[in-house]
């Protein structure tokens, strides 16, 4: 419904007047409790700007969310339900009518950069898109694009793809004529959530997260699906307390991305014209209620 709203602010946009350029920014698998660790998120969107707290997603995958991302329609109307398959992934997306083809329409320079849907082969660019550069193998140091039609590996596996994918951002700003249209994707907090080589130790001394409903004791109260898992033992609470980690150290470099893209905008003149939207696809269990993933 979000990206709906943004197509209609456009495409109503009275003659003459200056459309405002569209960032939106979708992490992967981040959960809504993380943004407290996003300094950059806090003080300079979340601070300045107004919180949805009552968004859901309705279908809690990468692919189909994406897919209602993209098109603001359900999965029984997108055709997208799971991530791959008959029913999911990139073979089963309409790409013909998406939020890039409504603001094209409506005179947008537009830019995917960073993840598309699950299943995305890397040798076609949807319609609408001026500007593509999408994850072909996702990964935080071992991964590929395309970049507007063209296979584009990387061969230096030093560079974190969060890192690569901010200075793509950051000259598409540049250069984009206006308005522009940028959906930015990065792969974090994903599994298996790496975090850039500086930010290996950030959150070292965080304690563990531990909840009431963390590998709770007494789940009658819940669905017969849910009573039949068994508790969590140490060595799954052992995996999520390091994978939780992992995932808030990764964020990190989406938030100094974030911090770029927002610096960008500055020096051209146009963070005043700018509207910045943050979201996750979907979010993550660490163990509430016996659940993982």
């Amino acid at each position: 419904m979000v990206l709906i709203g943004l197509a209609s602010l456009a495409l109503a946009a009275p003659a003459g007047a200056a459309q405002p350029n569209i960032i939106l920014i979708v992490t992967d698998d981040q959960r809504w409790d993380t943004l407290a660790h996003m300094p950059t998120v806090q003080s300079e969107l979340a601070g300045r700007g107004v919180s949805f707290e009552n968004g859901f997603v309705t279908n809690p995958l990468c692919c189909p969310s994406r897919a209602s991302i993209l098109t603001g329609a359900y999965s029984h109307t997108n055709r997208v339900y799971i991530n791959d398959g008959s029913i999911g992934g990139f073979n089963s997306f309409r790409d013909e009518s998406t939020v890039a083809t409504w603001l094209d329409d409506a005179g947008y320079e537009t830019a995917l950069i960073g993840k598309y849907l699950n299943g995305y082969p890397g040798s076609y660019v949807p319609p609408g898109w001026d500007r593509w550069v999408a994850f072909t193998k996702t990964g935080y140091y071992r991964y590929g694009f395309n970049v507007d039609g063209e296979d584009f590996p990387i061969t230096d596996q030093t560079t974190y793809s969060t890192d690569f994918l901010s200075q793509e951002a950051v000259s598409f700003l540049q250069a984009a004529p206006r308005p522009f249209f940028l959906y930015f994707a990065p792969y974090a907090p994903h599994g298996d959530a790496t975090p850039a080589e500086r930010h290996k130790s950030a959150f070292a001394g965080l304690p563990a997260w531990r909840p009431p409903s963390y590998n709770e004791w007494d789940v009658s109260d819940k669905p017969l699906w849910v009573q039949a898992k068994a508790r969590l033992d140490a060595v799954q609470r052992a995996k999520l307390d390091a994978f939780r980690i992992r995932q808030l150290g990764s964020l990190l470099a989406v938030d100094e991305a974030i911090g770029s893209i927002i610096q960008a905008l500055s020096g051209t003149g146009d963070l005043a014209n700018t509207l910045i939207v943050f979201m996750s696809d979907n979010g993550y269990l660490w163990g509430e209620h016996r659940l993982r993933g």
